[in-house]
């Protein structure tokens, strides 16, 4: 194996071990020592490739953002219909979130500051995936399939409903998962912004 894939396995992996440390005691109580210990990592090697425990928190956000973001893109770009994209960014978003219920959960605590650099990271990645949204929106929007609202509005009214339903089923509060109830949703959402097409 090279040098350079045995990086990747050994950020991977430490990234991977955090992440259930976090999830389990959040990233404030989790120990490093815990973390050198299960991804059998050295002090030196964590230092040099993620800072400090912050710093693994932070790489674990970006590629966890990262990982969504293109995901949802290979869910709807192939889409040809408004119907058909609206609701299969909702079944993704439901799936994904009952897949990697740990990930969904990091992602979504809000316990992660992030450095200068990583916001920018972040801004650039957040105008890329938009831009490849936005540029599958317009077609439908144009012509009347989808309605015709402020850009702010679309991502509260398609996705609103399943981030609060996946907030609640992630702190125990429901018992069906989302990916169990991803066609109610998915219909609420296209309900929410279909055009008169």
């Amino acid at each position: 194996m090279s040098r350079k894939n045995q990086t990747s396995e050994l950020k991977s992996r430490v990234m991977e071990v955090a992440l259930g440390h976090f999830s389990e005691v959040g990233i404030e109580r989790t120990n490093v020592s815990n973390i050198l210990n299960d991804a059998g990592c050295s002090v030196g090697s964590l230092y040099h490739h993620f800072g400090n425990k912050e710093g693994i928190a932070e790489a674990l956000f970006i590629d966890g953002v990262n990982q969504f973001n293109s995901r949802l893109l290979e869910a709807l770009l192939p889409r040809r219909t408004a119907s058909t994209g609206i609701k299969a960014i909702v079944t993704f978003c439901c799936e994904w979130v009952t897949d990697q219920p740990e990930l969904a959960g990091f992602l979504l605590s809000r316990e992660v500051t992030l450095s200068g650099n990583a916001k920018l990271e972040l801004r650039k990645m957040d105008r890329d995936f938009g831009q490849s949204i936005y540029d599958w929106f317009v077609p439908h929007v144009k012509s009347g399939a989808l309605l015709e609202l402020p850009t702010s509005m679309y991502v509260p009214l398609i996705c609103g409903s399943t981030l609060e339903y996946s907030r609640l089923w992630l702190s125990g509060r429901n018992n069906r998962s989302p990916s169990d109830v991803a066609s109610i949703l998915a219909e609420a959402a296209w309900q929410s912004v279909k055009g008169s097409l």
